[in-house]
């Protein structure tokens, strides 16, 4: 068979629009750590032997939206709450986290729908991260909230935390940077210093804290919209030196560990869970 220029032409672009729109639709779900969403599409149609337009239509949707639960339900098991469980792990271990995924992941509405030619219904669902009772956070830290709270450390130097030139910053938060380490995201980061002493976790903080706003946010960029949105206009910003914990904990120098406890020590920065991670 011969093929024309013409033919070959048509039949590229044929493929590459249908492998664009493929990685589109790949992307389109899963995790968005920056925007601190899970989403999930269902695809399905309609019983064959049903007549009725209406009735069709309504079994694709319902059989579309159990797809997109079993989606989002296999997007959340693999969701790292720490470098050690995933949310399928808790789910396994805490009824009640187990619970409480199926309470919210039934009560999620769609957040687009599609009806096509051939009579198939397309949703979408979102899962916000953080942010509300509905979030995954609120079944993600259940089995920590009884936990003591523990203060914030102190500098290991001393004279740090009465260095005019870190005190007087009035930072709005921390980025630390992680370009190049390979960081993986986790739902509850600990930030170390290089002597492996923990500066930041979720024991440091307000539990209705954690829930509403996360302990940290992924970025691309120091500067970009996400971090300040988190960080604010002023943040403090450092290098992470290395990564520990299966890549998922950020660890930086033991000056730069000092500066950031003795800045949140005026400035409160911490306590908010004004955090980003550049990745």
């Amino acid at each position: 068979m011969k093929v024309t220029k013409k033919f070959a032409a048509i039949l590229t672009l044929l493929v590459f629009t249908l492998v664009t729109a493929a990685i589109a639709f790949a992307q389109r779900d899963g995790v968005d750590w920056s925007r601190g969403v899970i989403r999930a599409t269902g695809l399905a149609a309609g019983k064959k032997d049903e007549t009725s337009p209406g009735l069709y239509r309504a079994q694709a949707k319902r059989a579309a939206t159990m797809d997109a639960q079993r989606n989002l339900a296999e997007a959340v098991d693999g969701v790292r709450v720490t470098s050690k469980s995933s949310m399928k792990d808790l789910r396994l271990e805490y009824d009640v986290v187990d619970t409480r995924i199926d309470t919210i992941i039934k009560g999620m509405s769609e957040v687009d729908i599609q009806y096509f030619e051939d009579g198939t219904c397309q949703v979408i669902f979102e899962m916000s991260m953080f942010g509300s009772p509905d979030s995954l956070s609120d079944a993600a830290f259940l089995p920590f909230k009884n936990e003591p709270k523990e203060d914030f450390p102190k500098p290991v130097d001393k004279n740090v935390a009465k260095d005019s030139s870190v005190i007087n910053q009035k930072y709005t938060g921390l980025v630390i940077d992680c370009r190049g380490l390979n960081l993986n995201c986790v739902m509850s980061p600990v930030i170390k210093n290089a002597d492996g002493m923990k500066i930041y976790g979720h024991t440091n903080l307000d539990y209705d804290k954690i829930i509403v706003n996360g302990m940290a946010v992924y970025a691309g960029d120091a500067y970009d919209q996400i971090s300040a949105q988190r960080a604010g206009n002023n943040p403090l910003v450092v290098k992470a030196v290395r990564l520990d914990d299966m890549n998922s904990n950020p660890v930086v120098s033991v000056v730069d560990a000092d500066r950031i406890l003795a800045a949140n020590g005026h400035d409160k920065f911490l306590d908010n869970c004004a955090v980003v991670f550049v990745k």
